[in-house]
C-alpha cells in the first residue's frame, strides 16, 4: 500500500456524519427554547443551558455544540423574534410562561 493512501482516498469517502432521525427536530426546538429563555426571560446564557440540560436530558457541552451548529437557525429566529403566543402554537407541549 502507498504510504498516504489511506489519508487521501478518504477525503472522497461518503462518511459525512449522519444526524439520527429525529436529531434535527430537537435541535430546532432547542433553539427555540434557548431563545424563550434567553432573550425571552433575559436569564444568563450559563443559566439557560442549565435549565435546557434539564428539559432536553443532554448535556451542556452538547447542548453548546448543537446551538453552533445551528447557528443560522438561531440568527433567523432573533430577527424574526417570535413572541410567546408563537411559541406556544409551535410547541404546545411545552410551558412557554
Amino acid at each position: 500500500m502507498i504510504r498516504g493512501s489511506q489519508t487521501i482516498t478518504k477525503i472522497f469517502s461518503d462518511e459525512t456524519q449522519k444526524v439520527p432521525k429525529g436529531t434535527f427536530d430537537r435541535d430546532v426546538c432547542l433553539c427555540y427554547r434557548y431563545y424563550f429563555y434567553y432573550e425571552l426571560l433575559q436569564r444568563r446564557h450559563d443559566r439557560a443551558l442549565e435549565v435546557l440540560e434539564v428539559e432536553f436530558f443532554i448535556s451542556q457541552d452538547t447542548i453548546t455544540k448543537r446551538l453552533t451548529a445551528c447557528a443560522d437557525l438561531l440568527k433567523d429566529i432573533a430577527i424574526n423574534k417570535p413572541k410567546v403566543p408563537q411559541l406556544r402554537r409551535k410547541y404546545p407541549h411545552l410551558v412557554w410562561n
